[in-house]
């Protein structure tokens, strides 16, 4: 775990200060927001891996695809994309590391908030957010988060709780997450 923080911290160190008010500059595993996922990714690799429970009860403008076991720093990485694009340009990147131990990844949210607290100085900062995760409409689910809202969008850490209900009905993970969005696709969150 200690050797994944440093590899994290590290990542984040390599952004450019100077233009981190900008969340297009920031990198999730050399990947940004504004990038073209078929730089990265198949067609049909995009398709084939499109998360059919994330925004299923939505109008369907922003679709998740996810790709997971094959990189160095996280277990998984989640693209947020307009279906409707055939270019596929990115709008989100959620990169997770998963958890048998909540606690655990509590810690580490605490640790990479203050890094991303560095690299975002002039962000809009909410701490120790926790709410019901909207995907659990039980509402046992939860999630504790770090959010750093800039004008072209956010980047937050977080770590989801998942009732034993959705894992067993969707195979979902306790995590910890390092996220960005573009502010529209902020805007079109539901709530």
């Amino acid at each position: 775990m200690k050797k994944l923080l440093i590899t994290i911290i590290l990542l984040l160190s390599f952004q450019s200060l100077s233009t981190a008010d900008d969340i297009r500059d920031f990198e999730i595993e050399g990947i940004s927001i504004g990038d073209s996922l078929l730089n990265f990714y198949s067609q049909n690799q995009i398709i084939e891996n499109i998360d059919p429970n994330v925004f299923k009860d939505t109008d369907g403008k922003f679709k998740t695809t996810g790709f997971y076991g094959s990189f160095n720093e996280f277990d998984g990485i989640q693209f947020t994309f307009k279906p409707s694009d055939k270019k596929y340009i990115i709008y989100g990147i959620s990169a997770g590391i998963f958890y048998s131990n909540i606690q655990q990844c509590e810690k580490k949210l605490k640790s990479i908030s203050k890094e991303l607290s560095n690299l975002f100085s002039n962000s809009e900062i909410f701490l120790d957010q926790k709410q019901s995760h909207p995907a659990d409409k039980t509402g046992r689910s939860t999630a504790t988060a770090d959010i750093f809202m800039l004008k072209t969008g956010s980047a937050s850490v977080r770590c989801t709780d998942w009732s034993d209900e959705i894992t067993s009905s969707y195979g979902w993970s306790d995590n910890l997450r390092v996220g960005v969005k573009s502010k529209e696709y902020n805007d079109w969150l539901p709530e």
